[in-house]
């Protein structure tokens, strides 16, 4: 990937965590829980 294509994707990630926050009734300090189970799940698919 070059830069260009890094921050393209840098930018439609962040795109994306704020539709999902804006769409969801939890407080920033409650929605790390979710994505943090999120990150489990990608990391325990890949054993």
């Amino acid at each position: 990937m070059n830069k260009d294509q890094l921050k393209k994707l840098e930018a439609d990630l962040w795109s994306a965590a704020d539709k999902l926050r804006a769409n969801s009734d939890l407080k920033s300090s409650e929605y790390a829980t979710p994505v943090l189970g999120l990150i489990f799940l990608k990391f325990a698919d890949k054993e």
